[in-house]
């Protein structure tokens, strides 16, 4: 458990430095395999400053589980704002041991500009085989996007009605930031960085076209 805490504690100074989770914003969490409870960023941190006494140790519903304060917690903080997100990604995905949530230029434009459609296609790009289970780039991901709405559990439950008739590999929100997951922290990792550098791609062709 300390070990997959360092090293979602490396992966978020990571983000951070990227520019990906400015202020204080941006939310991650991880599982360990065959557990349902969940350890969650504390809200409010700076992800430049986050260590592994910023998680906070919660059940499948998001409330504070039995051990809410486990060797190396704290009890001082809160989860995000948007566990319900994260709980219901995990219900959706019980192979997923690991969600992360970004606020980029690129996500939070693009989300805004394709929102009319209500999603963003990302297709025929050989870096969408960066994605698990993808193995050839004539393929296309489709990445919702939905209203940024304050009701985070309504959101959640969006999100899961979404998932029972899409494949669902990522999602926007609008004017907000983007959600991913893996079946660990680095396939985690790594869906982020294929995302991002075909958000910015997408970003990019819409400059040509004008």
């Amino acid at each position: 458990m300390q070990d997959s805490k360092h090293h979602l504690v490396r992966v978020i100074h990571f983000l951070h430095a990227q520019g990906w989770a400015p202020a204080t914003s941006s939310n991650y969490s991880f599982r360990q395999p065959g557990e349902t409870n969940f350890y969650i960023s504390e809200s409010g941190i700076d992800k430049g400053e986050f260590t592994a006494d910023h998680f906070l140790y919660v059940n499948a519903d998001g409330q504070p589980a039995s051990q809410s304060s486990p060797p190396g917690g704290t009890e001082r903080g809160r989860p995000s704002a948007e566990t319900a997100l994260h709980c219901s990604i995990y219900k959706i995905f019980p192979d997923v041991h690991c969600v992360l949530h970004t606020h980029t230029v690129f996500n939070t434009i693009l989300s805004q500009h394709f929102l009319p459609q209500k999603a963003l296609i990302l297709a025929n790009y050989e870096i969408l085989k960066g994605f698990s289970g993808i193995k050839t780039h004539q393929v296309f991901v489709e990445m919702p996007i939905f209203d940024n709405t304050q009701d985070i559990p309504a959101l959640a439950k969006e999100v899961e009605m979404y998932a029972q008739n899409h494949e669902l590999r990522a999602f926007l929100l609008a004017g907000h930031g983007m959600y991913t997951w893996g079946s660990t922290i680095a396939e985690a990792k790594r869906h982020v960085e294929v995302l991002e550098f075909l958000l910015e791609c997408e970003y990019r062709k819409l400059l040509l076209t004008k």
